[in-house]
């Protein structure tokens, strides 16, 4: 995996969490931050694309059975996000909810 920040119009993974019951968007973002506005410009727009394929149908298109799923969007980081990358996510995750999506980070190891 790398950061795929550099391309916010690629889907970098969805999976099903059978333990959750949500399908999963994942953005994988596990290279390191620099905080730069370049960054902060990509990582909103990477989330709001995300967004718009729930939204849009592109998700129900493409995995039919996600319709009706609850959905999670979720950013893969192998370190803290920096501190405005952080306040971007904590302002996103207040709209994405009024649509039904959460929004998380998810810490890993590399």
């Amino acid at each position: 995996m790398q950061n795929n920040l550099k391309n916010p119009e690629k889907l970098d993974l969805v999976t099903f969490d059978s333990a959750s019951g949500e399908y999963v968007l994942i953005i994988s973002a596990i290279d390191g931050w620099d905080d730069s506005e370049e960054e902060q410009a990509l990582l909103l727009q990477k989330i709001n694309n995300y967004l718009n394929f729930v939204i849009d149908g592109g998700l129900s298109e493409h995995f039919p059975q996600s319709k009706g799923k609850p959905m999670k969007i979720q950013i893969d980081s192998a370190e803290a996000l920096p501190q405005n990358a952080d306040r971007i996510v904590t302002q996103a995750q207040a709209l994405l909810l009024q649509h039904g999506v959460r929004l998380c980070v998810n810490l890993i190891c590399q």
